[in-house]
């Protein structure tokens, strides 16, 4: 019998085995996209460095157009034009006003900006027929970004917006986690090359391409393979993996039976941390270290091989760096949902928006059965001491 742990210990097991794994290195700013960032960056400017007009028209003393109105407008005289990237350097006197595009910086005195459309100018007399509050279309300095606040947090993806940030700040360095190398192993001698003609009584190997794919934000594939149920050519294969790759991911394998190894290689290539998960599916996941790599062994359904990779091993590669998956979304159950009986339950649903709320639908799948997941919105995942969720009740679904 394999031996469970609850989900939330195997996460944290899985978590504090895979913290080691990760390296920091500094790269341009302009090459961190979709890279997590490994500590804080601090912002060394304040942007804007200078009061801001935001939009196009005059820059003023408020108090001179507090009485302003369409009947009696205030009347000032046109005294500087600044233009863009152009430094406002002077101050400007009371009665006067400034032209500043959108963007301009605005002269010292000046304090709130009327726009074009509230004037009217005649020569360089403008009348300004409306009153303005204080910093009325400004920016003011350091409102944007202020010398010494955090820009990214350590485990923030660097989103395109987040490295336009840093840029704007002056930031051109940041950084971020070393990408980790992966191998990737599919084992059964029932599996075939998805390329190839499939004989009847075999299936087409796809775990690692779908695992591939959800690898790339976090690292490299430098192999993947696919080998027969043979226990020593399993070991070769694994212990070449372990000399090229950060992480070996074995699929196929984990679950007790006559030709399942992997808990058996593990053991012998390194220290097994987790052996078996309390989560269906995904029940047969194993996890080792080995010399400051690491070593997962998913089961071989497609199905099971995804939810335990996704919300077990990527989840703790996430938590490793500081940040987490996509908080769940809370729906509501379209139908009832039965409980895991003492472990956590994971369903694959389709969702359906409705003005009330968002109705979360089971997809059923027998073992094996991938369609399911290409037509699932999400999962929804019920805890180990949840019984179940009746029809119409919140329900977390974490989105795909």
């Amino acid at each position: 019998m394999i031996r469970v742990l609850p989900y939330s210990v195997a996460l944290d097991k899985l978590t504090d085995a895979l913290r080691p794994l990760l390296q920091s290195e500094v790269v341009p700013t302009e090459r961190a996209a979709g890279k997590i960032v490994a500590s804080d960056v601090i912002s060394p400017a304040t942007v804007p460095d200078f009061d801001r007009s935001v939009v196009d028209g005059y820059a003023v003393y408020s108090a001179d157009v507090a009485a302003s109105s369409q009947s009696i407008p205030s009347v000032l005289r046109l005294a500087h034009t600044v233009g863009m990237g152009e430094e406002a350097a002077f101050r400007l006197r009371r009665g006067t006003c400034c032209y500043v595009p959108t963007g301009a910086m605005l002269p010292a005195g000046a304090d709130a900006v009327v726009m074009i459309e509230d004037v009217e100018r005649t020569g360089d007399e403008v009348f300004v027929s409306r009153p303005l509050r204080f910093a009325e279309n400004v920016a003011p300095r350091g409102s944007d970004v202020a010398r010494g606040s955090v820009i990214v947090r350590r485990g923030d993806r660097m989103t395109p917006t987040k490295l336009g940030a840093c840029l704007a700040a002056g930031v051109t360095e940041v950084p971020v986690f070393r990408p980790l190398s992966f191998c990737l192993i599919a084992t059964g001698d029932e599996l075939v090359d998805p390329r190839d003609d499939c004989p009847i009584g075999k299936i087409r190997e796809i775990n690692n391409a779908v695992l591939s794919a959800q690898i790339s934000d976090f690292g490299t594939v430098v192999d993947a393979v696919r080998v027969k149920d043979d226990y020593d050519l399993l070991h070769q294969t694994a212990s070449s993996a372990l000399t090229r790759a950060d992480i070996v991911v074995v699929s196929g394998g984990s679950s007790v039976g006559a030709a399942d190894y992997t808990e058996r290689l593990f053991a012998s290539l390194g220290e097994i941390v987790v052996r078996g998960v309390a989560v269906k599916p995904g029940k047969p996941t194993v996890a080792a270290t080995a010399s400051n790599k690491f070593l997962l062994g998913l089961p071989g359904h497609p199905m099971a091989a995804f939810v335990a990779f996704r919300l077990l091993f990527l989840r703790a590669l996430l938590r490793a760096a500081g940040s987490d998956l996509p908080p769940p979304v809370v729906c509501r159950a379209a139908i009832n949902f039965a409980g895991g009986k003492g472990r956590a339950a994971v369903m694959p649903v389709s969702l359906t928006h409705i003005p009330e709320a968002t109705l979360a639908s089971p997809l059923f799948y027998q073992s094996g059965m991938i369609s399911v997941i290409a037509g699932a919105d999400g999962f929804a995942f019920l805890s180990e001491e949840t019984e179940g969720v009746a029809k119409g009740d919140p329900l977390e679904v974490y989105l795909l």
